[in-house]
């Protein structure tokens, strides 16, 4: 297997792979100075890789876009293929799909992991699913398709904006910036996915929870889908799943589906608990009984399943330091902490950025590591290629990246979340790639 990522490394298992991007980081990222444990994204084996081996699967180009993953990992699955069927699972990261599957080898994902290829990538920094999402809905990093966080300072419109609620921060509100002149389809300086696909004849549909079809954050991923289906449960995703591919069998097809409720099981329960088992068991449960059980011979043919993820999750109580108990680094900035609670992005007033970060480093270290954002941009931890020309702006003056546990938090909670992402752990940045063919 060669690629920027890996160049002359042959990897023979997906335990080779998995040691491999927990130790490997580019010279310039090594630059940066980060600590040991964290992993950073593979340019070359990352979720930013996804889409283009998609198009490159269906007959289609993504010029400009990431590369395809090597094509070790999935060009032999790949001779004669009409349609992909696309699982993203937000928040199954990795480590604990892994887990599940050898401790549930039964389970019909388990089953297509053994059968054909299961292997793991990274995601992006930040991981987390603003950005993480829409770089599989584009195939360029965060800095290239300018949504690098969840809290972002959008200078153009004066406000700091929840982007997965589309609404300033605090708002209860869904998509108060679309009143304010906020056109999700113009927001992000790439081509969408399924816009470069469909300009070359392949069909994308897709389907999503009822409560996100037509939500501001969804409107950037789905520039030029031919068509949206609700659902709302995985039971009745699968069984739409299988209607739609029966109706366009004979299409170019991608066609996917986008589940959140594992990501919010996760948050509430922690990653590999048995309620998050319970919900993974429940989408393979139904992806076997009402979709891969109802396909016929002509439906199989030429159609390849593959399941990704955004990124995975820490387990474990997150460990809150608020940054209201730190008045004196308070007075070093200009504007709240944005960013998320793993990957807080910092803007320093005029003439306070060493002060900021020198208390940063004096108080603080043990709890997170502090980066200058303009080097991290630079040294391409957020996505290669040209940033997009507000990247810059939306990632402050530093950037604070949690270790072990913690999190920089902006208000109390009642309780802690028991699963986290964001930050660069193994658990957060390791996510799965199943690709089989169902033919």
């Amino acid at each position: 297997m060669q690629s920027g990522c890996l160049p002359g490394y042959l990897v023979r298992s997906a335990d080779d792979l998995e040691r491999y991007l927990v130790g490997q980081r580019s010279p310039a990222l090594a630059a940066l100075g980060l600590p040991e444990e964290f992993v950073v994204p593979c340019h070359g084996l990352s979720a930013a890789n996804v889409p283009a081996t998609l198009a490159e699967m269906l007959g289609a180009r993504l010029p400009g876009a990431a590369a395809p993953l090597p094509d070790d990992l999935w060009l032999d699955l790949a001779d004669g293929v009409q349609r992909v069927v696309w699982l993203i699972v937000d928040a199954a990261g990795w480590l604990h799909t892994r887990e599940w599957f050898e401790e549930e080898p039964d389970m019909s994902l388990a089953r297509l992991a053994r059968d054909g290829r299961f292997v793991p990538l990274t995601s992006v920094f930040p991981s987390t699913t603003t950005s993480a999402l829409t770089t599989l809905w584009t195939g360029y990093g965060p800095a290239q398709h300018g949504l690098v966080g969840h809290m972002m300072y959008l200078r153009e419109h004066g406000a700091v904006v929840d982007m997965l609620t589309f609404s300033p921060a605090g708002e209860r509100q869904r998509d108060q910036m679309l009143g304010r002149g906020l056109v999700p389809e113009e927001f992000s300086p790439v081509p969408g996915l399924a816009e470069a696909l469909t300009g070359q004849g392949v069909s994308v549909r897709t389907l999503i929870n009822r409560d996100l079809a037509v939500t501001g954050f969804s409107r950037i991923s789905y520039r030029g889908v031919t068509e949206v289906v609700r659902f709302v449960t995985p039971a009745d995703m699968c069984a739409r799943l299988h209607r739609m591919l029966a109706e366009h069998t004979h299409e170019r097809l991608l066609l996917v589906g986008y589940m959140h409720e594992v990501d919010n099981v996760g948050h509430l329960d922690g990653p590999g608990s048995p309620p998050w088992r319970a919900q993974m068991r429940s989408l393979a449960y139904s992806l076997e009984r009402e979709f891969l059980s109802e396909l016929t011979p002509e439906e199989r043919r030429g159609t390849l399943l593959m399941l990704t993820s955004d990124h995975g999750q820490l387990p474990g109580a997150g460990a809150s330091v608020y940054a209201a108990d730190f008045p004196e680094l308070c007075r070093h900035l200009l504007l709240p902490v944005t960013g998320s609670l793993r990957a807080a992005y910092l803007y320093a007033r005029q003439g306070q950025l060493e002060a900021a970060e020198r208390y940063l480093r004096e108080h603080l270290s043990e709890q997170f590591f502090a980066i200058r954002s303009q080097a991290a941009l630079d040294a391409g931890l957020l996505g290669t290629g040209r940033a997009a020309a507000e990247a810059a702006n939306r990632i402050g003056d530093l950037i604070v990246i949690g270790r072990d546990h913690y999190l920089l938090d902006q208000r109390k909670r009642e309780r802690p979340p028991m699963g986290m992402h964001g930050g660069l752990s193994q658990w957060e940045m390791l996510s799965p790639c199943l690709i089989a063919r169902l033919d």
